[in-house]
């Protein structure tokens, strides 16, 4: 007679309670198969050649590992160990697992199975079966596998996994490690992310602080690649907008789940302007007076000059310029010629652009005073300390001497005024000398 493992009587009773129960429709139907429960953290135990291995951890408190290293391992003989737990419950287990070595460079052989023994059954399936091989390919040299399994198990089953290797290499060693976890039994973990606060776009790199409860480092990301980066755990500033972050925690293998992303998003400002403004200080009607702007640190945009007669700067202005920055971040204006005197008021703004704010110098910080034009002042004209007389006829020639008014009148600094002196006492001089000569001719008249 074949006894049936264990696994198979169980479900050939429970056939055998479905078909009764169908018969008597009993209410207990609804519970016949029972729940699954969660699955444990059981200890791990391993064997192998005797001095050839270390239990690194049972996985009681940590996934379970265990290590082996053997040398001389005997060319061409397989060797195995093992690394088991017990199922303390009716249950399906998923595991994890990871297996790093090297078993050297000829004919190297990696073997590894799923195994459950249940009472006097052994059950196996292969998982890896590599090698062997003797042309540098897999698994000769260092190797690393990794996958999932799946145990269906009932309680005080064991279950595990098997591994061998061997090789036939000159050097002549089997090396490794096994790690084993439970997906259903990591923990799971959070990330606390700060808010980050508005940030001037001159002002970065910003640093994130974002932590993982289960003290793993952190990774972040930018989703807004136009505005900022992230590298090394700071945020690299790139333009005026809004700045989103990432920030995730893998899953540690075995130990903890992943932990859900957080975003933070921020403004990156434009930088503050540094804005100092100069003018014409004294001017008379008529001259050039000009403005002057400079911005830091240099940017691009224009500059706005207006002249004001009024301190509120709220009449019409009675002059604007507008100036382009250059590349040094100065403006001037156009030149400006006052027409009256009094006080001017300069308003100077800069309009900004994306990267830099907008900045205006208040009304009456900044003033021209203007005065009347200076009109240049002529000397009077001097007399001659021996004024002109007229001279008689001279008695020879009978012809009346000519008086050189020119020659007489002494010059001033002032061409104009000083010419036009002159000429009017040669005239009177002239006069006077035509008058006495009609007299004087008149008396002699008489004398006759």
């Amino acid at each position: 007679m074949t006894v049936a493992p264990p696994r198979i009587r169980v479900l050939r009773v429970l056939s055998a309670g479905l078909v009764a129960g169908a018969l008597v429709a009993s209410p207990a139907l609804v519970s016949a198969e029972p729940a699954q429960a969660a699955p444990e953290r059981t200890a791990w135990t391993a064997s192998g050649p005797s001095d050839s291995f270390t239990l690194d951890s049972n996985g009681t408190a940590a996934p379970a590992q265990f290590s082996y290293d053997l040398e001389p391992a005997g060319q061409e003989q397989l060797r195995t160990w093992s690394m088991m737990t017990t199922a303390t419950q009716d249950s399906t287990v998923t595991a994890e697992y990871e297996w790093v070595g090297n078993h050297a460079w000829c004919d190297a052989v990696t073997l590894l199975d799923q195994v459950i023994v249940s009472g006097n059954d052994r059950t196996t399936r292969s998982v890896i079966a590599e090698g062997p091989n003797c042309q540098a390919l897999p698994p000769n040299g260092s190797f690393t596998y990794s996958g999932t399994v799946t145990f269906d198990v009932s309680a005080g089953d064991s279950y595990g996994f098997e591994l061998s290797g061997q090789n036939r290499d000159s050097n002549n060693f089997l090396r490794g490690t096994l790690r084993i976890g439970i997906p259903e039994l990591p923990e799971s973990q959070v990330i606390t992310f700060p808010e980050i606060a508005d940030t001037r776009l001159d002002a970065g790199p910003v640093a994130l602080q974002a932590t993982a409860s289960s003290e793993l480092p952190v990774s972040y990301a930018s989703t807004t690649p136009a505005t900022c980066s992230v590298e090394e755990g700071a945020v690299t500033l790139l333009a005026v907008g809004t700045c989103s972050v990432e920030a995730t925690q893998d899953s540690a293998p075995f130990e903890f789940d992943p932990a859900p992303a957080q975003t933070r998003s921020f403004e990156i400002l434009p930088v503050t302007t540094q804005f100092s403004v100069g003018a014409t200080g004294k001017a008379a009607i008529g001259d050039s007076i000009v403005g002057l702007a400079t911005v830091t640190p240099a940017s691009s945009g224009q500059v706005q000059f207006a002249v004001y007669s009024d301190e509120l700067c709220q009449t019409e202005p009675v002059f604007t310029s507008t100036a382009p920055l250059s590349d040094d971040g100065t403006a001037e204006s156009d030149e400006f010629f006052p027409e009256d005197a009094g006080t001017l008021f300069w308003l100077i703004s800069y309009e900004g652009d994306v990267p830099s704010t907008s900045v205006e110098s208040p009304c009456g910080d900044l003033q021209t005073v203007v005065t009347a034009a200076e009109i240049p002042v002529t000397p009077a004209p001097t007399e001659s300390a021996t004024p002109p007389s007229a001279t008689p006829d001279n008695p020879s020639t009978g012809e009346q001497d000519t008086v050189n008014a020119e020659s007489e009148l002494p010059r001033t600094g002032a061409e104009g005024a000083g010419i036009a002196a002159a000429l009017a006492f040669a005239l009177l001089a002239s006069g006077l000398v035509l008058l006495m000569t009609r007299v004087v001719a008149r008396m002699r008249a008489r004398r006759r």
